[in-house]
């Protein structure tokens, strides 16, 4: 009997990659981030990939290296509830 697969698989988990980029180069922005999703880093990966329509399509992750303002924008209206 094979046991190929006896290890559970934690890459998928352990890959921050945008969280640790975020981190040193828009600082102000991880914090935000990290106190609106708890500390949540999988939660915080998630929406840092998926695109946003308020983004034109892009995900904040993208959005970063165009115009990191409107990240900040974005995180603003949601800890104010301004979701106009």
């Amino acid at each position: 009997m094979s046991h190929q697969n006896t290890k559970p698989s934690v890459e998928k988990h352990t890959n921050f990659a945008e969280l640790e980029h975020l981190k040193t180069d828009h600082f102000d922005i991880y914090q935000e981030l990290m106190k609106q999703f708890k500390y949540d880093e999988r939660v915080c990966q998630e929406w840092l990939n998926k695109p946003k329509p308020l983004l034109q399509g892009k995900s904040p992750f993208e959005q970063l290296s165009i115009n990191a303002d409107e990240v900040v924008g974005m995180l603003v209206r949601m800890r104010t509830g301004d979701f106009s």
